[in-house]
């Protein structure tokens, strides 16, 4: 029996640390993919795209015709004359299938495109982001022209659809754990000796998947952005595990020792309520001498 259990908790440890790895690369993405994280790292995807000479960091072949400088000066040449003559408060115009809105001060007041570009970029990638799109998600690798929908709405929610998936696996291993380790008390440890394993690969995920990504390459920073921060978060919660379970160990070792039959369980408890009802009849002959 010994030998089973043994066995079973080294499997159960196996699948767990596997299952803690797919979670936190999960969760990497998912919180990489928030809106914030995506409109600070789409920029010089953007700009560079738009012909600022970056580096050509997304191929042509890929996104196609992107241009943000000539939409901007187009919005400061057309922008003007509309603000001026027509005594309005917002140039609106779509550009790319996506909708940009700058407002006639920002306008008037601009005497070149690069003002515009700011004003021009949180509108375009606030499209970008929200998208809807009506493909699954990977079904969109094929039906999309830009590689935008990676870093939009829908795949971090699919992303996080995944670690919460993962999670409710970990957990259900780590209960499967609990049940087939002989000393209860150690699940703590075990389980916070391989979190905090499992985040160390995560360094190494950015060298992964830029060799895998090819084309895509340059979407990979903003995949990865909190990288660092679920490192630390799994490093810390796994060693605060680790350390409270044997700190558990060293303040209650009879826990450890001393193991318990349904007989014990038994008479544990009619000790209890034994126990009990000789201090409630106490406290009713205190409460009898008292009125007397």
């Amino acid at each position: 029996m010994g030998l089973f259990r043994g066995g079973t908790v080294l499997i159960l440890g196996i699948l767990l640390f596997s299952s803690f790895l797919i979670m936190n690369s999960f969760f990497i993405l998912s919180s990489s993919l928030k809106y914030e994280n995506v409109k600070a790292g789409l920029y010089p995807l953007v700009t560079d795209i738009s012909g600022s000479g970056t580096g050509g960091l997304i191929p042509k072949e890929i996104v196609g015709e992107f241009n943000l400088t000539d939409a901007a000066e187009d919005a400061l040449r057309f922008g003007k004359f509309y603000c001026r003559n027509q005594n309005n408060t917002q140039y609106s115009f779509n550009y790319e299938g996506y909708n940009v809105n700058i407002s006639c001060e920002t306008i008037i007041n601009s005497t070149s495109s690069e003002s515009l570009i700011n004003e021009t970029y949180g509108d375009v990638i606030y499209d970008i982001y929200y998208k809807e799109y009506d493909c699954s998600f990977w079904r969109c690798f094929s039906k999309t022209g830009l590689p935008f929908f990676l870093v939009s709405e829908k795949a971090h929610d699919y992303w996080q659809s995944k670690f919460y998936f993962s999670l409710a696996v970990s957990l259900i291993l780590i209960a499967l754990i609990f049940l087939f380790i002989e000393q209860k008390i150690n699940t703590p440890v075990i389980v916070g000796a391989l979190l905090a394993l499992s985040a160390f690969p995560l360094l190494k995920l950015e060298d992964l998947l830029h060799a895998i990504a090819g084309d895509f390459a340059a979407l990979i920073n903003i995949f990865l952005s909190s990288t660092r921060s679920v490192f630390m978060f799994s490093l810390v919660l796994g060693i605060f595990l680790a350390a409270a379970g044997i700190g558990l160990r060293l303040l209650k070792p009879d826990l450890i020792k001393k193991k318990f039959s349904m007989k014990d369980v038994k008479e544990i408890v009619k000790s209890e309520i034994a126990m009990e009802k000789q201090n409630e009849a106490r406290e009713q002959q205190k409460t009898k001498g008292r009125k007397k």
